[in-house]
């Protein structure tokens, strides 16, 4: 038995011994790593058919508008600090729908008897401050009938459709 219990004894210290030399060997290693976010430009422009719309109202037919003027707001929303140029683009002529051959010239303007504004985007612009709703900046639109271009119209409604254009 008391060889028993020194067979024991050895082993538990030898275990024990193996333990300690194990633990006293360990090591470590260390490493990072990154977090990361790109966020990227982005614009949103607020422009529907049927909202924005540009309307000149009712004129009797055969009378000679020569220039009549409404205002409408384009709101664009870009991210803090992205430069946007808009660019409208009509053919600049409203047509009858019932006869297509009957037509009155129009202008998109900047200002109401301003500049006429262009289609390449590099007329009217901004720095967007935002995506947030009350960070809009709005962009009025104006239209003016070139003079003498109503002149004995028949009847009808004459329209048109712009496409509106932010680039960034």
């Amino acid at each position: 038995m008391t060889f028993n219990k020194q067979l024991l004894t050895a082993a538990f210290l030898t275990v024990g011994g193996f333990a300690a030399m194990s633990s006293a060997n360990a090591a470590t290693d260390a490493g990072t790593f990154d977090v990361k976010l790109d966020i990227t430009s982005s614009c949103k422009v607020t422009s529907a058919s049927g909202t924005q719309d540009i309307n000149f109202g009712s004129f009797a037919a055969g009378v000679n508008v020569s220039e009549a003027s409404s205002g409408t707001p384009i709101s664009v929303n870009c991210s803090n600090g992205t430069t946007y140029n808009i660019g409208l683009a009509g053919t600049g002529v409203l047509t009858d729908s019932a006869t297509p051959a009957n037509t009155v010239a129009y202008q998109l303007l900047k200002a109401a008897g301003g500049d006429a504004w262009g289609n390449t985007g590099e007329d009217v612009g901004g720095i967007g401050t935002g995506m947030a709703v009350d960070q809009a900046k709005e962009h009025t639109v104006y239209a003016s009938l070139v003079a003498g271009s109503t002149d004995n119209l028949p009847v009808g409604t004459y329209t048109d459709t712009v496409n509106v254009t932010v680039t960034y």
